[in-house]
């Protein structure tokens, strides 16, 4: 086979796992020589049942959150909102599980507007950063207060801080401005078989492979 320089990484600014992806990735030197194509994805709007969404199962999202703290304190990151979190998905005692599948009503949450800000930053080359700041907000990983990132006054906070257009930046999605590019991505995404974040895609064809999760990254810069 030969060798790989450039490989495809599907994440959600939804995701912690995502997160840590992010910030391992862009700091690790053994992927300063490779190109990465960041894709950003958000279940419920493009994946039609074949991305999980983990809080339709308790079970699921209270491992996410314990397991998101400790591959946090692995990375280095402050991880002391992924453990408060963690704390409030306990899985009760008192329900039979054979009748009911329990998991968490959210409210609706516009990922397509942090998605999109993201694509018009990345279009200015700073994509990487963006993504970095954004989940820094979101899972405090600057140790001060997690923020709600799908507002878009914390993402023009966000653009300023890195010299980009707030006005622009938060009125991509509505502009339509991405929608096309956005489109190809699920269309990339589903041909790759994309079922959570963070996932990698390195190679074509039959050579092709594919690692979904933290725990694959070594394995992803072997292959």
């Amino acid at each position: 086979m030969a060798n790989v320089t450039k490989f495809k990484f599907y994440f959600s600014f939804r995701s912690p796992f995502a997160a840590i992806a992010v910030y391992r990735i862009r700091r690790l030197a053994i992927f300063n020589d490779f190109e990465i194509a960041l894709i950003p994805t958000w279940p419920e709007v493009i994946f039609g049942g074949h991305m999980d969404n983990p809080t339709d199962n308790l079970f699921k999202i209270s491992y996410v959150f314990a397991d998101a703290a400790r591959q946090a304190e692995e990375a280095g990151l402050p991880a002391d909102y992924l453990h408060a979190l963690a704390k409030h998905f306990l899985i009760p005692t008192d329900v039979d599980f054979k009748k009911e599948k329990v998991g968490l009503k959210m409210p609706a949450e516009n990922w397509p507007l942090t998605h999109h800000a993201f694509l018009y930053a990345q279009e200015r080359g700073k994509g990487w950063e963006f993504a970095d700041a954004v989940f820094a907000e979101r899972f405090s990983f600057h140790g001060g207060k997690s923020q709600d990132v799908t507002d878009p006054e914390v993402l023009r906070g966000i653009a300023e801080q890195l010299d980009l257009n707030p006005t622009e930046l938060v009125t991509a999605y509505e502009a339509g401005t991405y929608a096309d590019k956005q489109a190809e991505f699920v269309r990339q995404s589903e041909i790759d078989g994309t079922f959570g974040v963070p996932f990698f895609v390195c190679g074509e064809g039959e050579s092709k492979q594919v690692f979904w999760g933290n725990d694959r990254i070594a394995n992803l810069h072997k292959a």
